[in-house]
């Protein structure tokens, strides 16, 4: 379905008109019914001659409420740009021009309204000035329509031109990604909270649970209309209603977003191409405060030029925006930046990137990615998404390895989700892209990580050539990569050879590498223990033969199974020694049932600082059980 909005300097007739068009009045407040002026958003629909419905969103025309007019402007597909006959181009007829060329609406009809109060030669003189104002934009050779709401002169010529307009504007694209900008917020008696907008992307059903971003609400879809009519579902580019069960009046405002649960994200960084008005007062300087304007959303952000210190007027730059607040976007959005004091229009563009990396300024790379963006194909896109965002680390900033899933990858890209899969296709065989799991990567962004993943241990194991291996969650932390992601790596990397685990106590290791001790360190471990067999139930402890031989070399010792740690590590045994006692533990329950510590210790001949961790140990591994103050063998407590 099509949208039209209105468009035009205040007392020009808009809202006159559309009440002719349609026998609606949009004027739905008192203050505006009381003032004769429209305030905020009014909305009706229109049955074409040939039978289609369209809905119609009316602005208000004073520059007063511009942000009013740019919370509806920013769903319609046609303008009809009203401009009274006997008064021609005026201040908010300039603006809201510039606001429709901005967002490039490029289907449209000009109504000159009140044309019974002037004769043909001044008629003809405004409607060649408003040819001309329309020359330069989105809106060239748009049909001007001389029309008269209280005569009906023109309508039916209006109509047929509003139906040619619809039948060229280009068709809502549904991404399978619903977005309902709230414009308009309010409660019915019965029936509770009530939102519309136009809905774009996707579609919503009835009953279906849906979300309202930024603030994360949740909510269900209890009823749908539009144009005041139940409907069980609601279609991209529809004028919608929804009753929403599970949030109040309260918790919404007008520049929320409807979408399904987990589908879209608030971002707060953006890249965009920017353009300033010829007519802009002066340059838009690096770092300028602006009011960002999209869709029904207004928020403050602060204006990254990538290319230059200044943008004049009548040029375009790629920029990054930083909104002050949470927004919900997605690429090839359109928008418009005002200066918020003065207030005034200063210009707008694209959104080329909804979840961009924060960009250092004049960076070739940075530039041509951008480009890519907005002129690519899919596959370049899908290409610029994988390996834009690539971030090695450097001091304390972490490393970042874009990789994602198609899901995630085709609402980046803006694109449906079988064309995503397709350029991913069609890259992979180029040899392009790899495919991990059910991840995806740029080929110089997996061949980057590899590097790095294959670096770490290789780093690990010359720093401590005792130890087998590099434990696999400091691997994956060190890489900063996200458990699921991580394991489909290693996996990766296992399966080509370039790594490989540690027996099964969770290390990686390099294929072939086995630590071995030097003629010293063997020296070393020998002298250690004998020291051990020496004292068997009374042995050095970690600190003490760190002490005589060094932390490294006691560490291998452990990993070997030399030595066997009890408890916090504190207390260690000779694997001989500690098999002895477990054998000497194991046969008196056989012949006693119990045992104490006490007893224990005089078993072992030993004290209480070895024995408490020993018996602790031998509960860990269910040798024994501990019941009251005495130890049972496992197997002679299963029936208790």
């Amino acid at each position: 379905m099509t949208c039209i909005g209105t468009a035009g300097h205040i007392d020009h007739g808009k809202s006159t008109l559309v009440k002719a068009l349609t026998g609606i009045d949009p004027d739905r407040l008192a203050e505006e019914k009381a003032r004769g002026m429209t305030i905020d958003l009014g909305f009706a629909w229109l049955r074409l001659p040939d039978g289609r419905e369209v809905g119609i969103i009316d602005v208000p025309g004073h520059e007063g409420f511009i942000k009013n007019m740019l919370a509806g402007v920013g769903g319609i597909d046609v303008a009809l740009l009203v401009v009274a006959a006997d008064e021609g181009v005026m201040p908010q007829t300039r603006e809201h021009l510039a606001i429709l060329d901005l967002l490039q609406v490029r289907s449209g009809v000009v109504a000159l309204t009140k044309a019974d109060l002037v004769d043909e030669e001044w008629l003809a003189l405004v409607s060649e000035e408003v040819a001309a104002l329309l020359r330069p934009t989105s809106l060239a050779g748009a049909p001007i329509v001389p029309v008269s709401a209280s005569t009906g002169q023109g309508l039916a010529t209006l109509l047929a031109r509003l139906q040619e307009a619809t039948a060229q504007a280009p068709q809502r694209p549904d991404y399978g990604r619903p977005r309902l900008p709230i414009d308009r917020v309010f409660t019915l008696a019965g029936f509770g909270t009530i939102v519309t907008g136009t809905l774009i992307d996707g579609s919503f059903q009835l009953g279906q649970e849906v979300e309202i971003l930024p603030r994360g609400l949740k909510a269900r879809i209890r009823s749908l209309q539009r144009h005041r009519q139940a409907i069980t579902v609601a279609q991209p580019g529809e004028r919608t209603a929804l009753n929403l069960a599970g949030v109040g009046r309260q918790e919404i405002e007008r520049g929320n977003v409807v979408t399904l649960p987990g589908l879209l994200q608030p971002t707060t960084l953006i890249d965009v191409r920017l353009s300033l008005l010829a007519d802009a007062p002066r340059p838009l300087r690096h770092n300028t405060l602006v009011d960002f304007y999209c869709g029904a959303q207004v928020v403050p952000a602060s204006v990254r030029l990538l290319e230059g210190d200044e943008l004049c007027p009548g040029e375009s730059t790629w920029a990054q925006l930083r909104l002050q607040e949470p927004t919900v976007v997605a690429r090839h959005d359109r928008f418009i930046v005002r200066l918020p004091s003065p207030s005034l229009t200063l210009g707008g563009g694209e959104i080329l990137d909804a979840y961009p990396a924060y960009h250092r300024r004049r960076r070739s790379e940075v530039l041509q990615r951008l480009e890519t963006l907005a002129q690519g194909n899919p596959e370049a896109i899908v290409l610029a998404q994988l390996t834009g965002a690539l971030r090695r680390s450097t001091g304390p900033t972490p490393p970042h390895w874009p990789a994602y899933e198609i899901a995630e990858l085709a609402r980046l890209s803006n694109l449906t989700q079988p064309v995503t899969q397709q350029a991913l296709e069609t890259l992979l065989t180029q040899g392009r892209v790899r495919r991990v799991g059910t991840y995806w990567f740029s080929l110089s962004v997996w061949q980057a990580l590899s590097e790095a993943a294959i670096r770490l241990v290789q780093d690990y194991h010359e720093q401590f050539p005792l130890r087998s291996g590099l434990p696999k969650e400091e691997w994956r932390s060190r890489l900063h990569l996200p458990p699921r992601l991580a394991a489909e790596v290693f996996e990766a990397l296992r399966r080509e050879g370039l790594l490989t685990e540690a027996g099964s106590a969770g290390l990686i290791r390099l294929p072939g590498f086995t630590p071995n001790l030097s003629a010293e360190q063997q020296r070393q471990a020998a002298r250690l223990i004998t020291i051990f067999r020496a004292n068997p139930f009374t042995p050095p402890t970690r600190g003490e033969a760190e002490e005589l031989v060094g932390g490294e070399l006691v560490s291998a010792l452990i990993e070997r199974g030399e030595l066997v740690k009890m408890g916090d590590g504190t207390i260690l045994f000779l694997r001989e020694a500690y098999e002895r006692a477990v054998a000497l533990i194991t046969s008196y329950l056989q012949e006693h049932g119990t045992i104490t510590v006490a007893q224990a210790r005089d078993l072992l001949g030993t004290t209480r600082k070895y024995v408490l961790p020993l018996l602790e140990h031998m509960d860990a591994e269910r040798i024994t059980r501990r019941v009251g103050d005495t130890r049972m063998l496992v197997s002679q407590t299963a029936g208790i």
